[in-house]
């Protein structure tokens, strides 16, 4: 999903002032290709005055299980068993959901905002809307969730959040980015995109 068109889905009729985008980005050195293919979506996402937060991966080395076929691990209480590992060095977002929290309270000091929409079901950043309140001037400044619901789910209200919205299938379609940034994007698939989404009249400031 590209978070512009997330964006404009979520608010609806209100003005959108501003998006941003925290996420965390593989290492040049360690996963060169991984690198560009993220950077490639960020830049297109500046190009649509998305503002971009990398945060760059914690790598540690860890061994993974290959075999398939070992059970339940609640059903072998106990028992030692034989199975082929791997080594891997894994990236790992770290400190990006503080990040999210701590750039909230921020945009809320703006005297254009009234409502700011997290979209992360992560639990840590519940308390955003308290710690929201207790900034002088954003006592009625609406703190709203929007999380990923599955068809077969329904969407439920979380008391930590004034609103909680749902990423649905129809949101999705909306939002939905189809460019494979694992090449790079043509300056003519670029125009066109910017063309056909109106990025240039949105009316988002810088």
């Amino acid at each position: 999903m590209h978070p512009l068109l997330l964006a404009r889905a979520l608010a609806g009729d209100d003005e959108l002032v501003e998006v941003r985008y925290a996420t965390g980005i593989p290492s040049a050195d360690i996963d060169p290709e991984g690198h560009q293919t993220q950077r490639r979506r960020h830049e297109l996402m500046v190009a649509t005055d998305v503002v971009v937060l990398e945060k760059p991966l914690r790598y540690r080395w860890e061994w993974t299980i290959r075999d398939r076929n070992l059970g339940q691990p609640q059903k072998h209480q106990g028992e030692v068993a034989q199975a082929r590992v791997k080594s891997r060095h894994r990236g790992q977002e770290k400190g990006v959901d503080v990040w999210l929290a701590l750039d909230a309270l921020v945009m809320c000091t703006r005297d254009d905002l009234d409502c700011v929409i997290v979209a992360s079901a992560d639990s840590d950043l519940d308390m955003v809307r308290d710690y929201v309140r207790m900034v002088p001037g954003n006592e009625s400044t609406k703190v709203m969730q929007a999380r990923i619901v599955n068809e077969r789910h329904d969407l439920r209200q979380s008391p930590a959040w004034d609103t909680t919205i749902a990423i649905d299938r129809a949101v999705f379609e909306q939002s939905r980015d189809d460019f494979d940034y694992g090449e790079p994007l043509s300056d003519e698939a670029l125009s066109a995109f910017l063309d056909r989404i109106e990025s240039r009249r949105d009316g988002l400031r810088d």
